[in-house]
């Protein structure tokens, strides 16, 4: 119990460290004790002395934890806070050594034929669209759907709450009856916000509730943004699993999400294969449209990380790339800088600089082979219970491991 009460005050130090830098705490959501409580870790100001406690809290989980599985997995979240503060703190550090430390995971940069099969496939899927070329194409589509400001404020808060609804019960009735046991979920409540760097997020809230942002500050596709309610719900899910853990083990350290570790290459990653989990084909072309567009999106955003993060190229320069090569406005492409460059617009680092690569290496590199392996071999169950019911799997570090077993 010390190890673990130990890890979520450490925790908390280092989520008030990150938001005096930032203005964005380490820490994601809370759900333990209320003397616990994150906000309530003083940190001092003295980063040497919380990376000593931090190396201090490494060799004590080496010795009091026994769970191999949970062992790697505490270690690893640990690890990568002290990354976070070297970072933070102004330790010279390399664009491929920060994802690598944070995440567990090797920078990626996607080369000219891999985005050429993705405009391939685009331009297989928007083919029935009017347009000159594959640009006047992909505008006249973005326009047609497109919803922003009061419009998509009723939309988010009206008809995406109700679906929301919708997606629950297909997790019930999909995912959790598989699991043999029960899990309390009393459902998300959709908000619409702005001034945000982000498009959507879900704040789980503790106590089996989430609250999902939307930023109407952006524009969205009428028709496709009822898909992001299935990645942001799973969120919601693997939460509520968490929780659900947490009060059966008493292990604190389930009680706290910290952001910036291999968690969240694996939680983006369920997050964005939630339809395939639900078994949900849409027929919609204009969904098939976007998942072609959101895929090449993706990856050109991972390339402008890598242009403004590691080759000193410019805002202008990166918008320019996302523009030519990722088919966006703008606007969008703008709107997309501020969640991947150096620094905020307020002159800040900017804490979500590196978080762009957990998205599709989480999905592609880990949890959508690893869902369809267990699929062809006929256990899927076993696939759910791993990923909901052991949350030591949830990790970059720690997924293989936890899947010997397929």
């Amino acid at each position: 119990m010390e190890v673990s009460k130990e890890f979520v005050k450490l925790c908390g130090q280092v989520g008030n460290f990150t938001s005096g830098i930032t203005g964005v705490s380490l820490v994601d959501a809370y759900f333990g004790p209320d003397e616990l409580n994150p906000e309530l870790q003083e940190f001092d100001g003295d980063t040497q002395s919380l990376t000593r406690n931090l190396r201090n809290l490494i060799d004590l989980i080496r010795e009091e934890v026994n769970l191999p599985l949970r062992q790697e997995y505490m270690i690893g979240e640990v690890e990568s806070m002290l990354v976070v503060v070297d970072w933070l703190s102004g330790e010279k550090m390399s664009y491929p050594d920060l994802v690598q430390g944070l995440f567990g995971i090797a920078m990626k940069r996607f080369d000219d034929s891999m985005i050429d099969d993705c405009i391939a496939s685009l331009e297989a899927e928007i083919e029935g669209y009017l347009g000159a070329d594959l640009r006047e194409k992909v505008t006249n589509f973005t326009k047609e759907g497109e919803v922003t400001g009061e419009e998509l404020r009723e939309l988010v808060e009206g008809e995406l709450q109700n679906k929301s609804s919708e997606v629950g019960q297909l997790f019930r009735e999909r995912v959790f009856s598989k699991l043999g046991e029960k899990v309390q979920d009393n459902g998300v409540v959709y908000e619409a916000v702005t001034d945000k760097p982000w498009s959507g997020y879900n704040w789980y809230q503790g106590g089996f509730k989430s609250l999902n942002q939307f930023n109407v500050d952006n524009t969205f596709n009428a028709k496709t943004i009822r898909s992001v309610i299935y990645h942001e719900y799973e969120h919601h899910v693997s939460n509520l699993w968490r929780e659900k853990n947490f009060l059966d083990s008493g292990n604190l350290e389930l009680s706290i999400v910290p952001l910036h570790t291999g968690r969240c290459v694996i939680s983006e990653g369920t997050a964005d294969t939630a339809k395939d989990f639900l078994g949900v084909e849409e027929d919609d072309p204009a969904v098939r449209v976007m998942t072609e567009l959101y895929r090449l999106r993706r990856i050109t955003s991972i390339n402008a990380a890598i242009m403004l993060n590691q080759d000193g190229r410019s805002e202008e320069e990166a918008v320019e790339y996302m523009v030519e090569n990722g088919y966006r406005t703008q606007k969008a492409a703008k709107s997309s800088v501020r969640f991947i460059g150096q620094t905020t617009e307020h002159g800040r680092k900017n804490f979500w600089a590196p978080y762009i690569f957990t998205y599709f290496i989480g999905r592609q590199d880990f949890v959508f082979p690893t869902f369809l392996k267990a699929k062809e071999q006929g256990e899927i169950g076993q696939f759910f219970r791993t990923v909901y019911l052991n949350p030591y799997a949830g990790s970059s570090l720690t997924w293989n491991r936890a899947f010997e077993w397929l």
